[in-house]
């Protein structure tokens, strides 16, 4: 056979949805029918990812089972084979991949490493396989493997290459975060070339609580180069030809696999004997650092809107640069017409801010409604006879702008985004059921330098954010002439120390030793460590970083340790 068709289904699959992602997999595989030999979709692709404690529930398994069934049978009136991810039981439950095709169940591969650490949580839920599983179709080749397993240099793919695997499938379910892909290229294309052969990688697409998925699949050829690489952040079905020549050529002239000899198991054979046509593959683009994270908080938000059945977003409009990239992603995210702006002046409220807030609003297009909160706020200080601006004074006043919002959901069905950025939630400087609250926090991940950055991509797409919040003081206006900087270092230094301790694990000393201020670095590490309370107390907001406040990032409340 001179070359293998092989489909790429990036789809976004709802968790828990088992009748519509089955729907979502026949018509995938019914479209590509005539153009292929396999079509692969992602990792658990039946049931979403990751369903979580679901896994739990002897229901849900018999469902699934169920599900899985009704595709065998489906699979009765096409020509071609699928692979599809699935929670598979017999006994213990295993994250596997299925072959399924022509009114079969073909076979079945169990993930061997379960990734246990940030996000991910499988041997909760997964015992591990311990059996490699290979196919002949044509007389192509084929070694098959689910996510992490590829991601191990000592995983079944040089097994399957030894054994005469010309193609590796993988399919995966691997969240976003800003680098990763990079990465995942990088070690994808090295274990093309050190097998010799073509590496088939299917990941998922969408929004998931706060994980999102970027999709990004790829085939890459035995010489280590991309021919196939599909949208980021977007669903996308390919079929793909992959010359057979090429893997041929390479291993006669590369003798690295005829050193070691494994013992290999039969190779189940299976026949497509149809004529189908030579189909190219075709590289997206790559994208910006700002555009790429743009796109996945616009699709994290999206897919919590929509998949949740809400009908439109609120979100407190302050005349600020947080507030401002927020309302952008939701009007983007969502449409003008599902976004609805609160302005709630206090009577430290500027001008500016106002006229700021209402500029916002007109440029959007979005409804802004003006609920002014100085008599609320004075019945507060008459209550308790204050006549200063403490603490208290202060943060009453996002409390009251937060009650205004939470009404107005409950009131309409209406989602509250919170507008609270990572600085500020990392050390603190965010009210706890104040400007923290929501319903969801689209901007929980994004430090504050970034969200100036992604501001400014926003305003290169459709300049809609008033220049004015570009270089004016960051200011939260709970009293008289208040700028972020009197409590806080400059965002550019505070993100760089938080970055450092957070994203990369560097101890107090360590970040010291890297040029900063003692005073410094130990003042943000204790409003970090003190803060911690309140970040347990936060919405949900879209993962962009490697550690985020939400899975990620795993510590005690009540914590002494000061390093």
């Amino acid at each position: 056979m001179e070359f293998i068709n092989i489909t790429i289904a990036q789809l976004n699959f709802r968790v828990g949805d088992l009748e519509g992602n089955l729907k979502k997999i026949a018509d995938a595989w019914t479209s590509q029918d005539h153009l292929t030999h396999i079509v692969v979709f992602p990792e658990l692709a039946l049931t979403g990812y990751p369903p979580q404690d679901l896994f739990h529930s002897i229901g849900f398994l018999k469902e699934c089972r169920k599900k899985l069934e009704e595709l065998i049978e489906f699979s009765k009136r096409l020509n071609s084979f699928t692979v599809v991810g699935t929670p598979y039981y017999e006994g213990d439950l295993y994250n596997s991949l299925v072959l399924i095709g022509r009114g079969k169940l073909l076979g079945v591969y169990h993930k061997t490493f379960l990734p246990n650490y940030s996000v991910f949580d499988e041997k909760r839920y997964f015992r591990k396989g311990e059996k490699p599983f290979m196919v002949s179709l044509n007389g192509v080749k084929l070694g098959f493997s689910v996510c992490e397993d590829i991601w191990h240099p000592d995983g079944w793919e040089r097994f399957y290459a030894l054994c005469g695997a010309e193609v590796l499938i993988n399919i995966n379910a691997s969240p976003y975060y800003v680098g990763k892909y990079q990465f995942r290229e990088s070690f994808l294309k090295a274990r093309a070339q050190d097998n010799l052969a073509y590496v088939v990688y299917a990941n998922l697409v969408g929004g998931q609580d706060d994980l999102v998925f970027d999709g990004r699949s790829l085939i890459i050829d035995p010489e280590g180069r991309l021919i196939f690489r599909a949208s980021a952040f977007e669903e996308m079905v390919k079929t793909v030809s992959l010359p057979l020549e090429k893997v041929k050529s390479k291993r006669l002239m590369d003798l690295r696999l005829r050193e070691k000899r494994v013992d290999c198991p039969s190779f189940l054979e299976l026949q497509d004997e149809r004529a189908l046509p030579y189909l190219e593959g075709g590289v997206e683009r790559d994208l910006a650092e700002e555009e790429e994270i743009y796109r996945a908080l616009e699709l994290g938000l999206r897919d919590y809107f929509f998949k949740l059945g809400f009908k439109k977003a609120v979100v407190g409009i302050s005349g600020g640069i947080d507030s401002a990239l927020t309302a952008c992603l939701a009007v983007d995210a969502l449409g003008k017409e599902n976004v609805v702006g609160v302005f709630m002046p206090s009577p430290f409220t500027s001008e500016e801010s106002k006229k700021y807030a209402f500029e916002l609003a007109e440029n959007l297009g979005i409804e802004l409604l003006v609920c002014p909160i100085d008599e609320l706020f004075n019945t507060y200080r008459r209550l308790f006879e204050s006549e200063e601006i403490s603490l208290a004074e202060e943060n009453i006043q996002s409390r009251i702008r937060a009650n205004i919002l939470f009404y107005l959901s409950n009131k309409h069905h209406w989602l509250v985004l919170s507008t609270s950025n990572k600085s500020e939630s990392a050390v603190g400087y965010t009210t706890i059921y104040g400007d923290m609250a929501g319903g969801f926090a689209p901007i929980k991940d994004v430090y504050k330098t970034m969200v100036y950055r992604l501001a400014r991509y926003r305003n290169y797409i459709k300049p809609d954010i008033p220049e004015g919040l570009f270089v004016r003081p960051p200011t939260a206006e709970l009293r008289p002439n208040q700028t972020d900087q009197d409590t806080l270092p400059p965002y550019e230094l505070l993100d760089q120390i938080l970055g450092l301790y957070i994203e990369e694990g560097l101890s107090k000393e360590e970040i010291v030793r890297r040029g900063f201020d003692r005073a410094v670095v130990e003042k943000v590490l204790d409003m970090l460590r003190k803060a911690e309370y309140k970040r347990k107390q936060a919405p949900l907001g879209t993962k962009i970083s490697k550690r985020s406040f939400n899975g990620d990032w795993r510590m005690p409340v009540i914590n002494f340790w000061k390093g």
